[in-house]
């Protein structure tokens, strides 16, 4: 049943990784093509379309998750994609009145945000919040080469179209925006069919949908704080930096390659979350959670020895001083698959008034950090505001846990594994000096990065057999 797990995680965490890979593919391309500044605008414009993404969603998803078993499987999806429908409307029409309030009022003066722009960042949205219910129904019909195939489709188009209309035509800024409205438009046409044929008005039910929307109100108010941890730290740095959102675009480009370890949190929890509801799996809990720790672990070990080589070889050098954060970063993410890990007890024991809890907890943290550390240390203190977050909020739901559903793992051989990669970690702090690097030359600079293709090497060579001793004994 586990191979079968980890089969299915694999092929969920290609589909998600690869979708979420596009801003991480369009980091070469917008660091050499834009200056800093558009950079920052761009990454800005993601930041806020994911915050909004949060209000269109509602908490609707994971209702979606909690209600359906095969049974009820077409009232909960007709019920679910009905109701988000005319919520995301009606937010959509609010929203684009708010907008030309705005162009009127004068409070919108960039040049490369107009009406249609604005319209299609809006459609944006919506067609995102349909998408997100498609995708979901794919994981629970366990359909993971259809969610794979879609996800490989959006990541091609959004490169290509990023690539024809930035570096082909020269738009820029404006190129880069019309590229996400295509690529969103061409998701929700392969997705019609998913949505189409599992929605009958039928069986829209009106009493399902209060217990839906009972269930989900107090998820909307975690996965906002989830995204203002995310994101606070872009806005705050723009607002906090002299040098705005300069610093914005070169602490993003770091920010991206650390947030690697987070795509693979997310991924695992695509199978993760219909694994521990569908089925009574809980004996299973201690292995899953102890492999994937360890496997997260030496992930962050390895991208904090090798991203010198990534960064030299995908990112203008006007954003190398942002690599620094990187470890900050995975390290930081490690603390959000803990918490992932531990979430089952807010749904299998009704816990979920507690959402809003941890993640209140944990942007507050993010908040206060930041207001201290960014004055003091710039982005790098927004780095270090990231990781205490996601650590407090880890052992927030750990302690809870030990009354509501304890969740153990194995001691001895994560214990074994993160000695290991302290002791590689601090190597590679010792050596990952960047203007050190530069003044190598290239010479230098290649016996560098093979000395530390050869520390990851051996990195691996230690830690894969204790991986497979885990996996085979406990």
């Amino acid at each position: 049943m586990l191979s079968q797990f980890w089969k299915t995680t694999f092929i969920y965490g290609l589909g998600f990784i690869g979708l979420r890979m596009v801003s991480f593919l369009l980091l070469p391309l917008y660091t050499h093509l834009l200056s800093p500044s558009d950079a920052g605008i761009i990454f800005i414009i993601y930041t806020v379309l994911a915050f909004f993404n949060t209000i269109y969603s509602r908490g609707m998803d994971a209702a979606l998750f909690k209600f359906y078993d095969q049974k009820n499987s077409s009232a909960v999806i007709s019920t679910s994609i009905i109701y988000s429908t005319k919520y995301g409307g009606f937010l959509t029409l609010f929203l684009f009145t708010v907008i030309v309030a705005c162009f009127n009022g004068g409070l919108i003066q960039h040049t490369a945000i107009s009406y249609t722009v604005s319209a299609g960042l809006l459609f944006i949205l919506f067609g995102d919040m349909l998408a997100s219910r498609g995708m979901g129904i794919l994981r629970l019909e366990e359909k993971p080469l259809y969610y794979l195939f879609v996800s490989l489709i959006n990541v091609c188009v959004s490169v290509l179209f990023n690539i024809y209309f930035i570096k082909t035509l020269g738009m820029g800024l404006v190129g880069a925006i019309w590229a996400i409205i295509i690529a969103s438009l061409i998701q929700i046409i392969i997705l019609s069919p998913v949505l189409v044929s599992n929605v009958k008005l039928s069986d829209n039910s009106a009493d399902l949908l209060q217990k839906m929307k009972k269930f989900s109100l107090p998820f909307l108010p975690a996965a906002i704080f989830l995204i203002l941890i995310e994101l606070s730290d872009r806005w705050m740095i723009g607002l906090m930096s002299p040098n705005g959102t300069a610093d914005v675009g070169i602490y993003t480009a770091g920010y991206k390659f650390g947030s690697l370890i987070m795509l693979c949190v997310r991924a695992f929890n695509l199978n993760w979350q219909p694994y521990y509801l569908k089925k009574d799996t809980s004996a299973t809990f201690y292995k899953i959670g102890s492999l994937f720790l360890s496997l997260l672990i030496i992930l962050t070990t390895l991208l904090s020895i090798l991203w010198p080589i990534l960064f030299w070889c995908l990112i203008g050098e006007d954003f190398w001083s942002g690599g620094a954060i990187i470890p900050i970063i995975a390290i930081s993410y490690i603390f959000y698959g803990l918490f992932v890990l531990q979430m089952p007890s807010l749904y299998l024991k009704n816990k979920e008034q507690w959402a809003p809890r941890f993640w209140g907890i944990g942007f507050l943290i993010n908040v206060c950090c930041n207001c201290i550390l960014i004055p003091l240390y710039g982005y790098y203190g927004a780095a270090f505001a990231t990781l205490f977050a996601y650590a407090g909020m880890a052992f927030f739901i750990v302690y809870k846990n030990y009354n509501w559903m304890p969740m153990k793992y194995s001691l001895p051989y994560l214990g074994c594994i993160l000695v290991i990669s302290v002791l590689v970690l601090c190597y590679g702090y010792y050596t990952d000096n960047w203007f050190w690097m530069i003044r190598l030359g290239w010479s230098g600079q290649q016996s560098f990065w093979i000395l530390h293709v050869f520390v990851a090497s051996i990195y691996l060579l230690i830690t894969m057999p204790i991986i497979w001793l885990m996996y085979k004994k406990i």
